[in-house]
């Protein structure tokens, strides 16, 4: 019987979706596997045929990453739940640590967060600008890898996001309300750790490279940088963090961030 699923969102074609798989499959634990899409191809159809993978369609159509993420976790059966991006990747230990960690912790525990590296043209980069902040963002969680405190859980994420959505272990058992905003495009995952920050329960860090993101022209991550929406809402939760010219004047230093990550 499974204890943790993978949840693979997947957004129409990618062209590293069977790396991604094969990450998963290569665990030194094995974890249920699911495919979920609002974008059906004959590409990613074929995929999850040629792996056995079960293939489930959001009905909601393509409402967004909220919509998705939500859906994804709907199907899972399982009491913990990683939600995959079809591009990123996973060392091998990643399931076995990450779900013995959230089981010492079970009762209380809401969220599993990993460190990780960024692949750039296929190469690891294990530090930019973006991960030095987010290091620093860590602080409190590096002096105690398990934070009950709300005030503490809250501090780590009052000045940006430095949990790594892919690198999240849900402990579904402890979140029956949880849900991601559809409203939002970027900061969807910020605001919803923000959220169970406010909620009795555990955040646990794994101090440990177990997962790779990647990073490249095609991404969502990389769309919303050009397009702007992303520092647009990075001052909206700053804002609502903050205040207004507090947090407008705390996202000005955001751009720096997007430096290291240029292609």
């Amino acid at each position: 019987m499974f204890e943790h699923t993978f949840a693979i969102v997947v957004y129409k074609d990618s062209e590293f979706l069977e790396s991604c798989i094969n990450s998963i499959l290569n665990q030194t634990i094995k974890s249920k596997l699911l495919i979920c899409t609002s974008t059906p191809t004959d590409f990613n159809k074929s995929i999850s045929i040629k792996y056995n993978i079960d293939f489930i369609v959001n009905p909601n159509g393509n409402n967004g990453i909220g919509s998705d993420w939500n859906f994804a976790l709907q199907q899972v059966k399982t009491k913990f739940s990683t939600i995959a991006h079809q591009d990123d990747l996973y060392e091998k230990e990643f399931t076995e640590i990450v779900v013995n960690k959230i089981k010492r912790n079970e009762e209380k525990s809401l969220i599993v967060f990993t460190n990780y590296f960024e692949i750039i043209k296929n190469k690891k980069r294990s530090f930019s600008i973006l991960i030095f902040i987010k290091t620093l963002l860590l602080a409190p969680f590096l002096i105690e890898p398990i934070i009950h405190c709300k005030f503490l859980k809250k501090i780590s994420l009052s000045f940006g996001d430095p949990i790594c959505c892919p690198s999240v272990t849900f402990n579904l058992q402890n979140l029956s309300n949880f849900n991601f905003s559809e409203k939002y495009h970027f900061i969807l995952d910020w605001d919803a750790w923000f959220k169970l920050a406010k909620e009795n329960g555990s955040f646990i860090y794994v101090n440990k490279k177990l997962m790779l993101h990647r990073i490249h022209e095609k991404s969502e991550t990389s769309k919303l940088i050009e397009s702007g929406i992303r520092i647009e809402e990075e001052q909206t939760m700053l804002r609502m963090i903050w205040g207004n010219k507090l947090g407008v004047f705390l996202s000005f230093f955001y751009k720096f961030g997007y430096l290291g990550n240029k292609k």
